[in-house]
């Protein structure tokens, strides 16, 4: 009889110790893969029971449930907290099904009590160290995408300086040439040509200086809906052919913000720009303006072709463009992120193909560098 016991609890321990060794074994072989780790789990766990085949299991993480077929058919249950950086996340949890050689008082051994929550900390310490890695992975994308921006940052700066000059000489020859006069027709229209590649150049290389922050912000108190009516002054006249009909649902009122008046007009017409050529064939702009908890927000919703998910993960990338050649430079939108960025703000974009695109701009009222900016001042 003695003899017996002392096998039956051998077999029990040999099972604990197994089902802790292949714990470890799917710690190892799935990566850091909570989801995959949750669910070989669920299959190792209830084997490591004494009653085996009556056994289930049940395990919630963060208000998901991962648990085996028939555990909603269990009668008796045992459970361990599952604590991650000492909060509680869930629990992990073993169940019976009712059976003749179940022990209704006592279904559980100490033991497998002791073995689940042996097992609870060793997922909780699983969870931390794959919230660990992926934390690492954001921080180097992060870091990568920050050491290509301001090489970028570096090499447009370079590219706008240099063309400046040349480009300001081309601009005031043609000018001088059409001032002068004795052109005939063609020769005419062949300056008025260059002229109008200069300034469109002008306007690139504006941008370029404006992603790499070549250009010093004028600071003052800036009134947004009054920014939006001037611009929309001149997009009204210019697009009413194009079949585009412009809403406007600007709060009265507004707060004024402490910003660079010509980065706010050059962010907005980037963004209605943007949101105009989404619609070759027509549609609604609606521009919206919202104060709420110190920030005022901004959106811009067309009820264009849209993105996809692809397209839209790159759309602030500097020089991305869906455009054909000659027709974009792709840094309208990085244009607009940095002046959002440097502005303490922050910029959302949704879309759906087929049925357009909505940015949502956030832009506080009061910022953490101006007030940074009146201590240094006051001293």
């Amino acid at each position: 009889m003695g003899s017996n016991i002392i096998e039956l609890q051998l077999r029990e321990r040999v099972k604990e110790l197994k089902c802790l060794y292949e714990l470890s074994r799917i710690a190892w072989d799935t990566s850091n893969n909570v989801d995959v780790i949750l669910h070989k789990l669920l299959k190792i766990l209830p084997a490591a029971m004494q009653h085996a085949k009556q056994a289930e299991a049940r395990i919630t993480l963060d208000g998901v449930t991962y648990d085996t077929e028939r555990f909603n058919a269990c009668k008796y249950k045992i459970q361990a907290e599952l604590l991650v950086n000492e909060k509680l996340h869930g629990v992990v949890e073993v169940a019976y099904r009712q059976g003749p050689a179940i022990n209704s008082k006592k279904p559980f051994l100490p033991e497998e009590k002791k073995l689940l929550h042996t097992v609870s900390r060793e997922l909780a310490f699983m969870i931390r160290r794959s919230e660990t890695e992926e934390e690492k992975q954001k921080l180097q994308t992060k870091l990568q995408h920050v050491e290509r921006l301001a090489f970028v940052g570096e090499l447009s700066a370079g590219i706008a300086h240099e063309l400046n000059e040349p480009l300001g000489r081309i601009l005031g020859f043609a000018q001088l040439i059409k001032k002068g006069g004795s052109l005939n027709d063609q020769q005419d229209a062949d300056i008025e040509r260059i002229i109008k590649a200069s300034l469109y150049t002008r306007e690139i290389i504006k941008k370029l200086m404006l992603f790499s922050r070549q250009m010093p912000q004028q600071i003052s108190e800036v009134n947004l809906n009054q920014i939006i009516e001037d611009i929309l002054y001149f997009i009204d006249v210019g697009y009413q052919s194009n079949q585009i009909r412009i809403e406007r649902k600007l709060v009265a009122e507004i707060p004024v913000i402490r910003a660079d008046s010509v980065q706010m007009t050059q962010m907005l017409v980037n963004l209605i720009t943007n949101a105009i050529h989404a619609m070759p064939d027509g549609g609604t702009l609606t521009i919206t303006t919202h104060y709420e908890q110190g920030n005022i927000k901004l959106s811009v919703k067309d009820t264009g072709h849209g993105m996809a998910s692809d397209v839209r993960k790159k759309i602030f990338e500097p020089f991305f463009t869906t455009k054909p050649i000659g027709q974009g430079t792709g840094l309208g939108l990085s244009v607009v992120q940095g002046i959002v960025d440097s502005h303490e703000g922050k910029i959302m974009v949704r879309s759906t193909p087929g049925k357009g695109s909505k940015f949502e701009v956030l832009l506080p009222v009061k910022r953490k560098g101006n007030k940074l900016n009146e201590k240094k001042r006051s001293h």
